[in-house]
């Protein structure tokens, strides 16, 4: 699991002084190992704020500045806590919008006028049609993921 990265991920990252690509992983890391969120496929798509919402949000601020400053104690500025609250989580597959596996549909193309009395004619592809298998998003491509 990670987080997308997006302007919300990149304030964490600012704030935490390291690239948003290394945050997304190791915030979501530590959420899951602190028992903040769940590595579960239910919460593919889904936001920080609809993962955690049995918790309370003293406990979710006490992870979050534990994440951001150590041990030391800290409060949490109003930004960075909505910043955090809207991030969205990803799986590791390849579907933009939760992070789902991708799977083969269907390819859309066109015949070309090349062929003769022996010949048939040439089929080109133009979209590579897929699906995520978590979501149901349909994911139309150039070319093959």
């Amino acid at each position: 699991m990670r987080f997308k990265i997006d302007e919300n991920l990149r304030k964490i990252a600012t704030a935490k002084q390291a690239e948003p690509e290394a945050v997304a992983v190791e915030l979501c890391t530590f959420l899951v190992n602190t028992g903040m969120i769940e590595d579960t496929a239910d919460n593919w798509g889904a936001s920080v704020s609809d993962a955690t919402e049995q918790k309370y949000v003293a406990d979710v601020c006490a992870v979050f500045a534990g994440f951001l400053y150590g041990e030391e104690e800290h409060t949490i500025p109003a930004d960075l806590f909505n910043a955090l609250c809207s991030l969205t989580i990803l799986g590791d597959g390849d579907c933009p919008n939760c992070g789902g596996k991708l799977v083969y549909d269907e390819t859309e193309g066109h015949e070309l006028n090349d062929g003769d009395y022996n010949t048939p004619n040439s089929w080109v592809p133009d979209l590579y049609c897929y699906h995520c298998a978590n979501c149901g998003e349909i994911i139309k491509t150039p070319n093959e993921l």
